[in-house]
């Protein structure tokens, strides 16, 4: 796992920038329609700065887990959605602190029929550890 903690990005742009520098065209695209519809209607929340930096480290640095379906929650936090075991999802929440909320749930093709479910909020490493189960 690379870690790009030190590099501090500013702006919504240079961050969508990195995204598509690190191969992550596809995220920057999607991060780009929640950032188009705030900038469009002054009653959708825009992406908070920070959240939206936790995101953009996570996603260049854990691309093993792929690139995520990617929205904002009505506070302005940064979400992310993937697919994983069994058809099922897992979504993470980046909090401006730099804490994940997560929840995940692996679909009813997994583990001899049983569903894994797993939710919580904490630091990256420990959130990653925490959903490891749900992973391919």
């Amino acid at each position: 796992m690379l870690s790009h903690a030190p590099i501090e990005y500013e702006t919504r742009t240079e961050m969508t920038a990195a995204l598509r520098e690190s191969g992550l065209e596809q995220s920057a695209d999607r991060l780009g329609y929640p950032q188009r519809l705030a900038d469009e209607d002054p009653d959708e929340e825009p992406i908070a700065t920070a959240s939206l930096r936790h995101l953009t480290l996570f996603l260049m640095d854990e691309r093993h887990l792929g690139q995520p379906e990617i929205g904002v929650s009505p506070d302005g936090v940064a979400l992310a959605q993937w697919r994983v075991t069994g058809n099922g999802i897992m979504a993470m929440e980046f909090l401006g602190s730099g804490l994940i909320r997560f929840a995940g749930a692996s679909g009813p093709g997994s583990r001899d029929g049983e569903l894994l479910r797993v939710s919580g909020t904490l630091p990256r490493a420990k959130a990653l550890q925490a959903v490891q189960s749900l992973l391919p």
